[in-house]
């Protein structure tokens, strides 16, 4: 409980004893101090609260608590349980998914074997004067099969004269398609150049 009789007409506070009274007030103050009153005045401090109040019909005494703290530590640790079963649930999804698959995988006790690759099918002799497993000289048997008026070609299946004769095939197309081109746009060039010749000697 707290008495106070005197309000200080400077500063407007409320005080007991004048003599341990300090008025505090801003120096650039423009209102005018007025009189010091005698207002007595009982004041109680609330044991509950720690307010002061006046009339304990009106008091409302309010303490403060860490109950919204309480309350969202409680959310998230039962957030962080429900994260926490989720992940357990999809784990114990995924070991039944893999039980089921090993399960229903066909069981084998001897180590796999590695597939062995085919080998490529041998080239039967399509004729010729020369058999495939014989060793000769692939050009000479190019030049021997040949096709002429009497027979039809006869093609080695050995490996070095395959690929001998693919060889020349493939150059002798390359080779008379790009002289084709050469000597068209020579010929032309040229026959073109002399027809203008001519015929300006005619006209002259």
């Amino acid at each position: 409980m707290k008495a106070t009789v005197f309000r200080c007409g400077r500063c407007g506070k409320r005080y007991a004893n004048p003599l341990t009274h300090v008025c505090v007030v801003r120096m650039d103050r423009k209102r005018r101090p007025g009189k010091t009153r005698v207002k007595p005045k009982v004041t109680l401090t609330c044991g509950t609260c720690g307010k002061p109040y006046t009339n304990p019909l009106t008091h409302r005494c309010t303490v403060r608590t860490d109950y919204k703290k309480r309350r969202a530590a409680q959310r998230h640790a039962e957030r962080r349980r429900e994260k926490a079963a989720r992940r357990k649930q999809a784990a114990a999804r995924r070991r039944a998914a893999a039980a089921t698959r090993k399960a229903q995988a066909p069981k084998t006790t001897q180590p796999k074997q590695q597939a062995k690759r085919p080998a490529p099918p041998r080239l039967a002799p399509t004729g010729g004067s020369r058999r495939a497993n014989e060793a000769h000289d692939y050009r000479d048997c190019f030049y021997a099969n040949k096709p002429d008026r009497f027979r039809a070609a006869q093609d080695c299946p050995a490996f070095p004269c395959r690929v001998y004769r693919e060889g020349h095939d493939h150059g002798y197309h390359d080779g008379h398609t790009a002289g084709h081109a050469d000597g068209y746009t020579d010929g032309y060039t040229a026959g073109y150049a002399q027809g203008l010749t001519d015929t300006t000697a005619q006209n002259g």
